[in-house]
């Protein structure tokens, strides 16, 4: 079955932005152990690299094997043919906020006598592609005759909409100037929280569950069960990114049962796909278990005291690119492996390099023995990401052969 012989401008783009938000993320590491020309801002550089990867990796391709999955091939219909161009409007205003937060970050940029925060404006422009994919998904569902919903990714949806609102409410908190730094820093860490733990996990669970071939039968709790318990926790968890000084004590219980939510939801669908598919999982075993560790993690940080976990920048950072390129990146990468019928030492190649990297960021944590630490850590860290880079690449090549 070849799914990327349609609009493959749309996935061949989100591979490049795979690369070029990698490399990004090299530069950053390289600013730690040699001196970068003055006009390059380390943060900047950082806000650059993971917006293009949250732009243009982990929804982009996501929506667009969603949109394959409603409708297959080339379709008239009006629906249809929303989705696909709101794909490629993500696409192209996704792309226009690199340059921008490579430049700028999130500060307000003085042009034509006005100072505008151009970075959070553009980011906000890119929700109204995810909007008209949305709708355009709702129109097929309600038209097309053949439409199978699919409750992992209608569930995703819901929360990159809702992950939406705290993206909007960043750029109109600068130009209205309200709320003050926190107020910005909480809306911030709502989009962050919502859509890693909303529509990052459900569509990738989504994906999971489609290639195991699993159905309502399989799963320990009822799939609706599963999504209302991480649909529900999301929100909650923004919290988490706030320093505990900041945050109520109402408010940091919430986040911490948000947490114990999704890590239930998330283990509960671990067990079901181990239970029911053990001899059937294949390479899907690995972006099973990177969810089992996010979901331990978080168990650890939510029922532990703040000052263990949650106050430890380094671990949060694990945390996030466990998920995000642990669980999600490979995922995503198995799902194409075995609809494309690729041989699976690529995937292993993707494999080994994310894991690799994802090792070298314990050297920046808490539990990383001090008397091992030193100054050849950065070195380290700029090896080691040089590895994904090099693995998706050689992925992407065989990707265009096949």
């Amino acid at each position: 079955m070849k799914l990327l012989v349609k609009d493959s401008g749309i996935w061949q783009w989100a591979m490049f932005s795979f690369v070029l938000a990698g490399l990004t993320g090299l530069l950053y590491r390289f600013g730690f152990i040699i001196p970068l020309p003055d006009e390059l801002n380390l943060e900047n550089i950082r806000h650059a690299h993971s917006h293009l990867m949250f732009f243009g990796w982990a929804t982009l391709l996501p929506m667009y094997l969603i949109k394959l999955d409603s409708v297959p091939g080339y379709h008239a219909a009006f629906g249809a043919r929303l989705m696909k161009g709101s794909l490629w409007f993500s696409l192209i205003f996704g792309f226009m906020s690199f340059p921008s937060f490579f430049l700028w970050g999130y500060r307000a940029v003085e042009m034509g006598g006005v100072t505008l925060p151009i970075s959070a404006i553009i980011s906000g422009v890119v929700m109204i592609g995810w909007y008209g994919f949305i709708v355009g998904y709702l129109i097929t569902r309600k038209y097309k005759r053949d439409f199978k919903s699919n409750i992992w990714f209608e569930g995703a949806l819901l929360m990159l909409f809702i992950s939406s609102l705290g993206a909007w409410g960043v750029g109109f908190a600068e130009i209205i100037g309200i709320g003050g730094p926190l107020f910005g820093k909480a809306l911030t860490h709502f989009f962050l929280a919502v859509f890693v733990e909303g529509w990052v996990l459900l569509v990738l669970i989504g994906l999971i569950a489609k290639s195991l071939k699993m159905n309502d039968n399989d799963f320990a709790l009822s799939p609706c069960i599963v999504v209302g318990l991480i649909a529900f926790g999301a929100p909650l968890t923004f919290p988490y990114g706030i320093p505990e000084s900041f945050v109520s004590i109402n408010t940091s219980v919430a986040a911490r049962m948000g947490g114990i939510l999704i890590a239930e939801g998330v283990l509960l669908f671990v067990y079901s796909a181990w239970k029911t598919r053990r001899g059937k999982i294949s390479i899907w075993i690995w972006p099973l278990a990177f969810l089992a560790l996010k979901s331990v993690m978080q168990l650890i940080a939510s029922l532990s005291p703040a000052d263990l976990w949650l106050s430890d920048h380094g671990m949060r950072i694990f945390y996030l690119h466990v998920t995000l390129l642990g669980a999600l990146s490979t995922g995503l990468v198995a799902f194409l492996s075995e609809k494309e019928s690729l041989p699976k030492r690529y995937f292993y190649g993707v494999l080994i390099a994310v894991s690799i990297l994802l090792f070298s960021l314990i050297f920046m944590t808490s539990i990383w023995p001090e008397s091992l630490s030193g100054i050849w850590i950065y070195t380290g860290l700029t090896v080691t990401a040089i590895l994904p880079i090099i693995a998706v690449s050689l992925f992407w090549v065989k990707l265009n052969k096949s």
